[in-house]
Protein backbone atom coordinates (compact mmCIF):
# COMPACT_ATOMS: atom_id res chain seq x y z
CA UNK A 1 0.00 0.00 0.00
CA UNK A 2 1.62 3.23 -1.08
CA UNK A 3 1.45 5.99 1.49
CA UNK A 4 0.95 8.89 -0.94
CA UNK A 5 -2.36 7.97 -2.59
CA UNK A 6 -4.79 10.77 -3.44
CA UNK A 7 -7.89 9.25 -1.80
CA UNK A 8 -7.34 10.49 1.77
CA UNK A 9 -6.39 13.98 0.57
CA UNK A 10 -9.46 14.17 -1.66
CA UNK A 11 -11.88 13.16 1.10
CA UNK A 12 -10.38 15.60 3.59
CA UNK A 13 -10.64 18.36 1.00
CA UNK A 14 -14.30 17.48 0.48
CA UNK A 15 -14.91 17.60 4.23
CA UNK A 16 -13.19 20.97 4.66
CA UNK A 17 -14.94 22.47 1.63
CA UNK A 18 -17.77 23.43 3.98
CA UNK A 19 -15.57 26.11 5.57
CA UNK A 20 -15.23 28.44 2.55
CA UNK A 21 -18.89 27.77 1.69
CA UNK A 22 -19.90 28.83 5.21
CA UNK A 23 -17.89 32.07 4.91
CA UNK A 24 -20.24 33.21 2.14
CA UNK A 25 -23.05 33.78 4.65
CA UNK A 26 -21.40 33.96 8.07
CA UNK A 27 -21.79 37.78 8.51
CA UNK A 28 -25.55 37.23 8.91
CA UNK A 29 -24.77 35.26 12.03
CA UNK A 30 -23.61 38.51 13.66
CA UNK A 31 -27.13 39.90 13.32
CA UNK A 32 -28.66 36.87 14.94
CA UNK A 33 -26.09 36.53 17.74
CA UNK A 34 -24.69 39.96 18.46
CA UNK A 35 -23.46 38.84 21.89
CA UNK A 36 -20.12 36.99 21.86
CA UNK A 37 -20.37 35.97 18.18
CA UNK A 38 -17.01 34.19 17.99
CA UNK A 39 -18.13 31.10 20.00
CA UNK A 40 -21.25 30.99 17.84
CA UNK A 41 -19.16 31.11 14.66
CA UNK A 42 -16.89 28.35 15.96
CA UNK A 43 -19.86 26.22 17.04
CA UNK A 44 -21.32 26.44 13.54
CA UNK A 45 -18.01 25.56 11.93
CA UNK A 46 -17.38 22.59 14.23
CA UNK A 47 -20.88 21.27 13.61
CA UNK A 48 -20.66 21.64 9.83
CA UNK A 49 -17.16 20.18 9.49
CA UNK A 50 -18.11 17.43 11.94
CA UNK A 51 -21.21 16.59 9.94
CA UNK A 52 -19.19 16.58 6.72
CA UNK A 53 -16.65 14.15 8.19
CA UNK A 54 -19.45 12.00 9.59
CA UNK A 55 -21.26 11.76 6.25
CA UNK A 56 -18.09 11.01 4.27
CA UNK A 57 -17.05 8.34 6.79
CA UNK A 58 -20.11 6.33 5.72
CA UNK A 59 -18.96 6.42 2.12
CA UNK A 60 -15.53 5.13 3.17
CA UNK A 61 -17.11 2.30 5.18
CA UNK A 62 -19.31 1.11 2.30
CA UNK A 63 -16.57 -1.07 0.75
CA UNK A 64 -16.90 0.57 -2.67
CA UNK A 65 -14.36 -1.19 -4.86
CA UNK A 66 -14.03 1.64 -7.35
CA UNK A 67 -12.51 3.83 -4.60
CA UNK A 68 -9.92 1.29 -3.48
CA UNK A 69 -7.14 2.19 -5.92
CA UNK A 70 -7.35 5.87 -4.96
CA UNK A 71 -6.46 4.89 -1.39
CA UNK A 72 -3.95 2.18 -2.17
CA UNK A 73 -6.09 -0.57 -0.67
CA UNK A 74 -9.27 -1.21 1.30
CA UNK A 75 -7.30 -1.20 4.55
CA UNK A 76 -6.13 2.37 3.91
CA UNK A 77 -9.68 3.38 3.05
CA UNK A 78 -10.99 1.91 6.31
CA UNK A 79 -8.29 3.67 8.32
CA UNK A 80 -9.25 7.00 6.74
CA UNK A 81 -12.86 6.19 7.67
CA UNK A 82 -11.79 5.57 11.26
CA UNK A 83 -9.84 8.84 11.58
CA UNK A 84 -12.58 10.84 9.88
CA UNK A 85 -15.27 9.35 12.14
CA UNK A 86 -13.30 10.10 15.31
CA UNK A 87 -12.70 13.66 14.07
CA UNK A 88 -16.43 13.99 13.48
CA UNK A 89 -17.28 12.87 17.02
CA UNK A 90 -14.83 15.35 18.58
CA UNK A 91 -16.08 18.27 16.49
CA UNK A 92 -19.74 17.44 17.11
CA UNK A 93 -19.13 17.34 20.86
CA UNK A 94 -17.47 20.75 20.65
CA UNK A 95 -20.53 22.21 18.90
CA UNK A 96 -22.87 22.43 21.98
CA UNK A 97 -19.94 23.19 24.29
CA UNK A 98 -19.03 26.28 22.26
CA UNK A 99 -22.66 27.38 22.26
CA UNK A 100 -22.73 27.03 26.04
CA UNK A 101 -19.46 28.93 26.56
CA UNK A 102 -21.05 32.23 25.58
CA UNK A 103 -23.21 32.10 28.72
CA UNK A 104 -20.20 32.01 31.06
CA UNK A 105 -20.19 33.53 33.66
CA UNK A 106 -23.64 35.15 33.39
CA UNK A 107 -25.65 31.93 33.35
CA UNK A 108 -23.32 28.93 33.79
CA UNK A 109 -26.26 26.66 34.53
CA UNK A 110 -27.11 26.60 30.86
CA UNK A 111 -23.95 24.66 29.99
CA UNK A 112 -25.42 21.27 30.91
CA UNK A 113 -28.71 22.29 29.33
CA UNK A 114 -27.00 22.72 25.96
CA UNK A 115 -25.59 19.19 26.10
CA UNK A 116 -28.92 17.44 26.75
CA UNK A 117 -32.12 17.02 24.66
CA UNK A 118 -34.21 19.23 26.96
CA UNK A 119 -34.79 22.18 24.63
CA UNK A 120 -38.16 23.68 23.79
CA UNK A 121 -37.47 23.37 20.06
CA UNK A 122 -37.74 19.85 18.67
CA UNK A 123 -35.20 20.49 15.90
CA UNK A 124 -32.55 21.31 18.53
CA UNK A 125 -33.37 18.14 20.45
CA UNK A 126 -32.85 16.15 17.25
CA UNK A 127 -29.23 17.30 17.26
CA UNK A 128 -28.82 16.25 20.91
CA UNK A 129 -30.30 12.82 20.21
CA UNK A 130 -27.93 12.37 17.28
CA UNK A 131 -24.91 13.51 19.30
CA UNK A 132 -25.59 11.27 22.28
CA UNK A 133 -26.30 8.30 20.06
CA UNK A 134 -22.94 8.74 18.34
CA UNK A 135 -21.16 9.23 21.68
CA UNK A 136 -22.66 6.10 23.25
CA UNK A 137 -21.88 3.89 20.25
CA UNK A 138 -18.34 5.28 20.12
CA UNK A 139 -17.83 4.51 23.82
CA UNK A 140 -19.17 0.98 23.28
CA UNK A 141 -16.68 0.52 20.43
CA UNK A 142 -13.62 1.63 22.40
CA UNK A 143 -14.32 0.63 26.00
CA UNK A 144 -15.82 -2.81 25.52
CA UNK A 145 -14.34 -5.36 23.17
CA UNK A 146 -17.46 -6.82 21.61
CA UNK A 147 -17.47 -9.96 19.47
CA UNK A 148 -17.18 -8.91 15.84
CA UNK A 149 -20.72 -9.88 14.83
CA UNK A 150 -22.19 -8.00 17.83
CA UNK A 151 -20.01 -4.94 17.19
CA UNK A 152 -21.11 -4.93 13.56
CA UNK A 153 -24.79 -4.83 14.55
CA UNK A 154 -24.27 -1.86 16.90
CA UNK A 155 -22.23 -0.06 14.24
CA UNK A 156 -25.13 -0.25 11.80
CA UNK A 157 -27.17 2.06 14.04
CA UNK A 158 -24.75 4.91 13.31
CA UNK A 159 -26.74 5.64 10.17
CA UNK A 160 -29.80 6.58 12.22
CA UNK A 161 -27.83 9.46 13.67
CA UNK A 162 -26.73 10.90 10.33
CA UNK A 163 -30.43 11.17 9.46
CA UNK A 164 -31.19 12.91 12.79
CA UNK A 165 -28.19 15.21 12.30
CA UNK A 166 -29.32 16.19 8.81
CA UNK A 167 -32.83 16.96 10.06
CA UNK A 168 -31.34 19.05 12.86
CA UNK A 169 -29.32 21.14 10.38
CA UNK A 170 -32.06 21.69 7.82
CA UNK A 171 -34.80 22.49 10.30
CA UNK A 172 -32.59 25.17 11.85
CA UNK A 173 -32.09 26.79 8.40
CA UNK A 174 -28.53 28.11 8.95
CA UNK A 175 -28.69 31.00 6.45
CA UNK A 176 -29.40 28.54 3.64
CA UNK A 177 -31.76 30.94 1.93
CA UNK A 178 -28.88 33.37 1.34
CA UNK A 179 -26.30 30.66 0.66
CA UNK A 180 -27.49 28.17 -1.99
CA UNK A 181 -23.98 26.65 -2.45
CA UNK A 182 -23.84 25.66 1.24
CA UNK A 183 -27.37 24.32 1.02
CA UNK A 184 -26.53 22.24 -2.05
CA UNK A 185 -23.34 20.95 -0.44
CA UNK A 186 -25.10 19.81 2.75
CA UNK A 187 -27.97 18.24 0.81
CA UNK A 188 -25.47 16.31 -1.32
CA UNK A 189 -23.54 15.19 1.76
CA UNK A 190 -26.72 14.10 3.54
CA UNK A 191 -28.00 12.12 0.57
CA UNK A 192 -24.58 10.57 -0.12
CA UNK A 193 -23.89 9.62 3.50
CA UNK A 194 -27.37 8.24 4.07
CA UNK A 195 -27.28 6.41 0.74
CA UNK A 196 -23.92 4.84 1.60
CA UNK A 197 -25.32 3.66 4.95
CA UNK A 198 -28.42 2.14 3.32
CA UNK A 199 -26.27 0.51 0.64
CA UNK A 200 -23.85 -1.09 3.12
CA UNK A 201 -26.48 -2.04 5.71
CA UNK A 202 -29.37 -3.20 3.51
CA UNK A 203 -28.38 -3.52 -0.14
CA UNK A 204 -24.76 -4.68 -0.05
CA UNK A 205 -25.59 -8.35 0.30
CA UNK A 206 -27.93 -8.22 -2.70
CA UNK A 207 -25.91 -5.95 -5.00
CA UNK A 208 -22.41 -7.43 -4.68
CA UNK A 209 -21.51 -10.49 -6.72
CA UNK A 210 -20.31 -13.56 -4.88
CA UNK A 211 -18.85 -16.84 -6.04
CA UNK A 212 -19.55 -20.17 -4.39
CA UNK A 213 -16.70 -22.55 -3.59
CA UNK A 214 -16.55 -25.92 -1.90
CA UNK A 215 -14.07 -26.91 0.79
CA UNK A 216 -12.10 -29.80 -0.72
CA UNK A 217 -9.17 -30.07 1.67
CA UNK A 218 -8.13 -29.25 5.23
CA UNK A 219 -4.53 -29.38 6.43
CA UNK A 220 -2.76 -28.27 9.61
CA UNK A 221 0.85 -27.21 8.99
CA UNK A 222 1.05 -26.17 12.67
CA UNK A 223 -1.17 -26.60 15.71
CA UNK A 224 -2.92 -23.24 15.32
CA UNK A 225 -2.81 -22.85 11.52
CA UNK A 226 -5.51 -24.33 9.29
CA UNK A 227 -4.95 -24.50 5.55
CA UNK A 228 -8.21 -24.58 3.59
CA UNK A 229 -8.36 -25.73 -0.02
CA UNK A 230 -11.39 -24.61 -2.05
CA UNK A 231 -12.69 -25.48 -5.51
CA UNK A 232 -15.07 -23.20 -7.47
CA UNK A 233 -18.55 -24.46 -8.22
CA UNK A 234 -18.78 -22.27 -11.33
CA UNK A 235 -16.22 -20.11 -13.08
CA UNK A 236 -13.45 -19.04 -10.69
CA UNK A 237 -12.95 -15.41 -9.63
CA UNK A 238 -10.15 -13.53 -11.35
CA UNK A 239 -7.67 -11.85 -9.00
CA UNK A 240 -4.04 -10.81 -8.65
CA UNK A 241 -1.48 -12.64 -6.58
CA UNK A 242 -1.49 -11.26 -3.03
CA UNK A 243 -5.11 -10.09 -3.00
CA UNK A 244 -7.72 -11.22 -0.48
CA UNK A 245 -11.42 -12.02 -0.44
CA UNK A 246 -14.14 -11.80 2.19
CA UNK A 247 -15.17 -15.39 2.94
CA UNK A 248 -18.41 -16.68 4.44
CA UNK A 249 -18.23 -20.37 5.36
CA UNK A 250 -21.49 -22.25 5.67
CA UNK A 251 -21.08 -24.83 8.39
CA UNK A 252 -22.79 -25.58 11.69
CA UNK A 253 -21.68 -23.60 14.73
CA UNK A 254 -20.35 -20.69 12.67
CA UNK A 255 -21.85 -17.28 11.91
CA UNK A 256 -22.36 -16.27 8.29
CA UNK A 257 -20.31 -13.10 8.67
CA UNK A 258 -17.75 -12.38 5.96
CA UNK A 259 -14.09 -12.29 7.06
CA UNK A 260 -11.02 -11.42 4.96
CA UNK A 261 -8.39 -14.03 4.12
CA UNK A 262 -5.57 -13.79 1.60
CA UNK A 263 -5.17 -16.44 -1.09
CA UNK A 264 -1.88 -18.29 -0.58
CA UNK A 265 -1.96 -20.47 -3.66
CA UNK A 266 -4.05 -20.95 -6.80
CA UNK A 267 -4.17 -23.30 -9.76
CA UNK A 268 -5.02 -22.73 -13.40
CA UNK A 269 -8.36 -24.45 -13.01
CA UNK A 270 -9.31 -22.06 -10.21
CA UNK A 271 -8.62 -23.98 -6.99
CA UNK A 272 -7.34 -21.75 -4.19
CA UNK A 273 -5.85 -22.12 -0.73
CA UNK A 274 -5.99 -19.86 2.30
CA UNK A 275 -4.46 -20.14 5.75
CA UNK A 276 -6.38 -19.30 8.94
CA UNK A 277 -4.74 -18.81 12.32
CA UNK A 278 -6.84 -19.51 15.42
CA UNK A 279 -6.80 -16.03 16.99
CA UNK A 280 -10.36 -14.95 17.84
CA UNK A 281 -13.77 -16.52 18.45
CA UNK A 282 -14.59 -16.80 14.76
CA UNK A 283 -11.32 -18.36 13.62
CA UNK A 284 -11.28 -20.77 16.56
CA UNK A 285 -14.81 -21.88 15.68
CA UNK A 286 -13.71 -22.25 12.06
CA UNK A 287 -10.89 -24.57 13.16
CA UNK A 288 -13.30 -26.68 15.20
CA UNK A 289 -16.27 -26.93 12.85
CA UNK A 290 -15.19 -26.65 9.22
CA UNK A 291 -15.33 -29.87 7.22
CA UNK A 292 -14.61 -30.92 3.67
CA UNK A 293 -17.71 -30.55 1.56
CA UNK A 294 -18.82 -27.35 3.29
CA UNK A 295 -19.70 -24.37 1.12
CA UNK A 296 -18.01 -20.98 1.09
CA UNK A 297 -19.01 -17.71 -0.58
CA UNK A 298 -16.35 -15.25 -1.72
CA UNK A 299 -16.73 -11.50 -2.20
CA UNK A 300 -13.92 -9.49 -3.73
CA UNK A 301 -11.09 -9.41 -4.55
CA UNK A 302 -9.51 -6.52 -2.63
CA UNK A 303 -6.00 -5.28 -2.03
CA UNK A 304 -3.29 -3.34 -3.86
CA UNK A 305 -0.36 -5.25 -2.39
CA UNK A 306 1.55 -6.19 -5.54
CA UNK A 307 5.26 -6.97 -5.83
CA UNK A 308 5.05 -6.83 -9.62
CA UNK A 309 4.60 -3.05 -9.42
CA UNK A 310 7.84 -2.71 -7.46
CA UNK A 311 11.42 -2.27 -8.54
CA UNK A 312 13.75 -5.15 -9.36
CA UNK A 313 15.35 -5.12 -5.89
CA UNK A 314 12.88 -5.78 -3.08
CA UNK A 315 12.67 -6.61 0.62
CA UNK A 316 9.71 -8.66 1.84
CA UNK A 317 9.00 -8.63 5.59
CA UNK A 318 6.35 -11.01 6.90
CA UNK A 319 5.17 -11.56 10.46
CA UNK A 320 3.02 -14.44 11.67
CA UNK A 321 -0.03 -15.08 9.49
CA UNK A 322 0.97 -11.97 7.52
CA UNK A 323 3.10 -14.36 5.50
CA UNK A 324 0.00 -15.22 3.42
CA UNK A 325 0.45 -12.73 0.52
CA UNK A 326 4.17 -13.50 0.35
CA UNK A 327 3.41 -17.21 0.22
CA UNK A 328 1.16 -16.53 -2.78
CA UNK A 329 3.98 -14.60 -4.46
CA UNK A 330 6.44 -17.42 -3.75
CA UNK A 331 4.08 -19.99 -5.26
CA UNK A 332 3.63 -17.77 -8.30
CA UNK A 333 7.38 -17.38 -8.75
CA UNK A 334 7.83 -21.15 -8.44
CA UNK A 335 5.81 -21.54 -11.63
CA UNK A 336 7.69 -18.73 -13.39
CA UNK A 337 11.00 -17.76 -11.71
CA UNK A 338 12.39 -14.33 -12.54
CA UNK A 339 16.10 -13.74 -13.05
CA UNK A 340 15.56 -9.97 -13.05
CA UNK A 341 14.02 -9.88 -9.53
CA UNK A 342 16.18 -9.78 -6.39
CA UNK A 343 14.31 -10.48 -3.15
CA UNK A 344 15.40 -10.72 0.47
CA UNK A 345 12.51 -12.38 2.31
CA UNK A 346 12.50 -11.83 6.09
CA UNK A 347 10.05 -14.13 7.84
CA UNK A 348 9.49 -12.99 11.46
CA UNK A 349 8.11 -15.58 13.91
CA UNK A 350 7.94 -16.02 17.69
CA UNK A 351 9.86 -19.29 17.59
CA UNK A 352 11.01 -21.93 15.13
CA UNK A 353 7.75 -23.85 15.72
CA UNK A 354 5.78 -21.03 14.08
CA UNK A 355 7.52 -21.29 10.71
CA UNK A 356 5.16 -22.62 8.03
CA UNK A 357 5.94 -23.83 4.50
CA UNK A 358 9.72 -23.55 4.88
CA UNK A 359 10.07 -26.24 2.20
CA UNK A 360 8.35 -23.96 -0.34
CA UNK A 361 10.69 -21.03 0.36
CA UNK A 362 13.67 -23.38 0.18
CA UNK A 363 12.46 -24.75 -3.15
CA UNK A 364 12.15 -21.27 -4.67
CA UNK A 365 15.59 -20.30 -3.36
CA UNK A 366 17.07 -23.31 -5.16
CA UNK A 367 15.31 -22.45 -8.43
CA UNK A 368 15.79 -18.69 -8.18
CA UNK A 369 19.20 -17.82 -6.63
CA UNK A 370 18.26 -14.13 -6.33
CA UNK A 371 15.59 -15.11 -3.76
CA UNK A 372 17.06 -15.27 -0.23
CA UNK A 373 15.19 -16.34 2.91
CA UNK A 374 15.99 -15.03 6.41
CA UNK A 375 14.20 -16.23 9.55
CA UNK A 376 13.90 -13.71 12.39
CA UNK A 377 12.96 -15.38 15.70
CA UNK A 378 11.50 -13.11 18.39
CA UNK A 379 12.57 -15.49 21.17
CA UNK A 380 16.20 -14.99 20.16
CA UNK A 381 16.44 -11.68 18.27
CA UNK A 382 13.32 -9.63 19.04
CA UNK A 383 11.96 -7.47 16.23
CA UNK A 384 13.74 -7.29 12.92
CA UNK A 385 16.50 -4.66 12.71
CA UNK A 386 16.13 -2.92 9.35
CA UNK A 387 19.62 -1.46 9.70
CA UNK A 388 21.00 -4.93 9.03
CA UNK A 389 19.23 -5.29 5.68
CA UNK A 390 21.86 -5.00 2.94
CA UNK A 391 21.60 -2.04 0.53
CA UNK A 392 18.30 -1.05 2.09
CA UNK A 393 18.21 2.48 0.66
CA UNK A 394 18.33 1.11 -2.89
CA UNK A 395 15.33 -1.16 -2.47
CA UNK A 396 11.55 -1.31 -2.28
CA UNK A 397 9.95 -2.70 0.90
CA UNK A 398 6.79 -4.78 1.34
CA UNK A 399 5.48 -5.42 4.89
CA UNK A 400 2.63 -7.56 6.22
CA UNK A 401 2.35 -8.62 9.83
CA UNK A 402 1.14 -7.72 13.34
CA UNK A 403 0.62 -4.07 14.23
CA UNK A 404 3.50 -3.90 16.74
CA UNK A 405 5.98 -5.29 14.23
CA UNK A 406 4.74 -3.04 11.45
CA UNK A 407 4.91 0.10 13.60
CA UNK A 408 8.44 -0.79 14.72
CA UNK A 409 9.59 -1.16 11.12
CA UNK A 410 7.84 1.96 9.86
CA UNK A 411 9.33 4.05 12.67
CA UNK A 412 12.82 2.73 11.92
CA UNK A 413 12.37 3.56 8.24
CA UNK A 414 11.04 7.02 9.06
CA UNK A 415 14.03 7.68 11.32
CA UNK A 416 16.38 7.06 8.44
CA UNK A 417 14.25 9.16 6.05
CA UNK A 418 13.41 6.21 3.84
CA UNK A 419 11.21 7.36 0.90
CA UNK A 420 7.53 6.75 1.66
CA UNK A 421 6.71 5.89 -1.94
CA UNK A 422 8.93 2.80 -1.66
CA UNK A 423 7.14 1.43 1.40
CA UNK A 424 4.13 -0.83 0.89
CA UNK A 425 2.21 -2.59 3.63
CA UNK A 426 -0.91 -4.64 4.13
CA UNK A 427 -2.84 -3.94 7.32
CA UNK A 428 -5.65 -6.24 8.47
CA UNK A 429 -6.22 -4.37 11.75
CA UNK A 430 -9.30 -2.75 10.22
CA UNK A 431 -11.32 -5.94 10.82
Amino acid sequence: MQLNRIGPKLFWMLALLVIPLWFISFPETTLRHNIKPIPVYLSQLTSLVGFSCFALSFVLAARIKSLENAFGGLDRMYHTHHIMAITAVILLILHPILLAVRWIPEDSGRILWYLLPVHRRFEINLGSYALWGVILLTIATFLKKLPYHHWKITHKFMGVFIVLGALHIFYLDLSFSSNPPLMAYLVLLSVTGTGAWVYKTVLFGFMTSKKSYQVTGLHRPTRNILEIELTPNQNPIAFKSGQYFFFSFRTSGLSREYHPFTVTQYTQRGDIKIMVKALGDYTKALHRNLQTGDMAYLEGPYGCFDYQKGTRSQVWIAGGVGVAPFLCWVNELLSAPRDDLKVDFYYCVNSVDDIVYSNIYKKLASQMPSFLVHYIRADREGFINVEKIPKLDEREIFICGPRAMRRHILKALKDRNFPKNRIHFEDFDFV
